[in-house]
């Protein structure tokens, strides 16, 4: 009877606790959605030295005069004539350590002599309709993970969410997101 009375303790905590883990962001913090931080959750601020901007909503229409084709044709580059600012490689890694990650220092290492990065100006370009952000900023305080982070309720036309706690709640993200009304 002990290790019965243990054993449904011990359920009854987990339970507890996963239910917790799964449970969506308070109002609170889904109220920075669309200020402080874009409709997605990122910071929508630049950073202190400028070198990366601060996010003005993005692309929302097609850029004049690039030539995209229509339906089929892939995406035009709106900044085809940028300037490469600077380039990294081995000789000078060292200098941008702090900015780079494992697994670029590492291929910076292994292919010495041909493995190299451009670094371009940096632009926040992302954008959506405004229903998808709308449902974006609801689905911040409704959606849940359910049956051990195999599936999604509560979240409807948009990234479920925005500020994601958990790897599971990534992989929804990335499972969930809006792709366009072609693919609706």
């Amino acid at each position: 009877m002990k290790l019965f009375k243990s054993i449904t303790l011990v359920s009854s905590a987990m339970a507890m606790f996963f239910s917790a883990a799964n449970a969506a962001v308070p109002a609170e913090e889904a109220a920075k959605l669309g200020g402080e931080l874009t409709p997605f959750g990122a910071i929508q601020a630049g950073n202190a030295d400028g070198s990366i901007p601060a996010w003005q909503g993005g692309i929302t229409a097609p850029p004049s005069g690039l030539g995209y084709e229509g339906d089929g044709d892939h995406h035009p580059d709106p900044f085809a004539e940028d300037e490469v600012l600077f380039k990294i490689d081995a000789t000078n890694a060292a200098e941008h350590a702090d900015k780079l990650s494992d697994g670029v220092k590492a291929m910076l290492e292994q292919y010495n002599d041909t493995f190299y990065l451009n670094v371009y100006q940096s632009r926040r370009t992302h954008a959506m309709p405004e229903w998808v952000y709308d449902n974006t900023k609801k689905n911040a305080v409704n959606a849940e993970l359910v049956e051990g982070g195999n599936g999604v309720v509560g979240a409807y036309g948009g990234v479920p969410f925005p500020m994601p706690a958990t790897g599971q709640e990534v992989i929804w993200n990335h499972l969930m997101r809006y792709t366009g009304a072609y693919r609706s």
